[in-house]
């Protein structure tokens, strides 16, 4: 009579409780290799670890709150059952981390993101009302007294929100209104004014095959030309607070044609909805610490915020994928 395998009766009933582990043993990262097989073989380079693992540790960092990439290696040496879920034979040491992002680059990181919003579109039709806004944050810097030295490519930027100057960035998003997810991005200095970057978002958005219906955002992005570009390029419906600067003109003729009138109703509800971003932002700095940037240089900045965004899109895939929707925008159910 064959030996009874008990592993089998813990297979069989296996939790499936939301998770961090059931997260990361539910994540499909069959695509990930595609992305990055190119850069294992950049100047005959070989990793010693399996980029699958790689990734979902940096995933588990983010969940997880690690400060940093000492941290997270000390975390997977002191703890081997996440060592093993994440798909490790050994303990990474905190430079195979370092090695591991500066080689895959910014490129690939961005790659990733795309193809993660691709698979949520599979899921559910994505992009139908769009919300477009910024977020500013601080630059990384030892010394509090010496920001302005602190990152090259950061600059001085004004913040609306704490009527303060900032020395940083800027993380340019478009997110899905309905479901307040991220569909793509771009990070600039923080000097860079909002109107600038949105129609780089749209034309990424429709380069990508997302085709939004609507397209909201403030007073920030208000001018004639992402207006009309919205609506003649675009082919999508502009619900763009008004500029104080412009309400001169109050009754701008380039809005004529517009199928939604800026006095309307309807109008009205469809801006509320520009809400989803602010809330996706939210969470962004509150649930995963993205204003911890400890990272100097724009392409090092950018992978941050790839990561962070990239992180939401896991979570909201593994949480449709397995029966739970309800928890596709919330970090705090995953995170142990």
């Amino acid at each position: 009579m064959p030996r009874h395998d008990p592993n089998l009766d813990v297979r069989a009933q296996e939790d499936k409780t939301p998770s961090l582990e059931y997260l990361l043993n539910n994540l499909d990262l069959s695509f990930l290799w595609s992305k990055v097989r190119s850069k294992y073989s950049l100047h005959g380079w070989v990793s010693t670890f399996d980029c699958n693992a790689m990734f979902k540790a940096l995933l588990l960092k983010e969940i997880r709150r690690l400060s940093s990439k000492r941290k997270l290696a000390s975390f997977l040496k002191k703890d081997r059952r996440w060592l093993r879920i994440c798909g490790f034979d050994k303990p990474p040491h905190h430079d195979s981390f370092s090695e591991f992002i500066d080689r895959i680059g910014v490129g690939a990181f961005r790659e990733v993101f795309n193809e993660m919003v691709r698979q949520l579109n599979d899921v559910e039709n994505i992009g139908r009302i769009v919300a477009i806004d910024s977020t500013l944050f601080e630059a990384y810097s030892k010394d509090s007294k010496s920001k302005a030295n602190a990152d090259p490519d950061a600059r001085w930027g004004y913040s609306a929100t704490t009527k303060t100057f900032v020395f940083g960035y800027k993380l340019h998003v478009a997110c899905d209104a309905e479901s307040e997810l991220p569909l793509t991005y771009t990070l600039t200095p923080a000097n860079v004014y909002d109107s600038v970057e949105y129609l780089n978002l749209l034309k990424d958005l429709t380069a990508r095959g997302i085709k939004p219906k609507v397209v909201l955002a403030d007073a920030g992005y208000d001018s004639v030309a992402n207006i009309r570009q919205t609506f003649e390029r675009y082919g999508a419906t502009p619900i763009i607070a008004m500029n104080k600067r412009n309400s001169k003109d109050r009754f701008r003729k380039y809005e004529f044609d517009l199928p939604v009138d800026r006095e309307s109703d309807e109008w009205k509800n469809l801006y509320r909805q520009r809400g989803a971003v602010e809330r996706l932002f939210s969470r962004l700095k509150e649930e995963m610490d993205f204003k911890a940037v400890k990272v100097r240089g724009h392409e090092s900045v950018e992978i941050h915020a790839a990561l962070s965004l990239i992180t939401m899109l896991s979570v909201a895939l593994v949480a449709k994928k397995t029966g739970n929707s309800d928890l596709s925008t919330s970090l705090n159910f995953w995170r142990f």
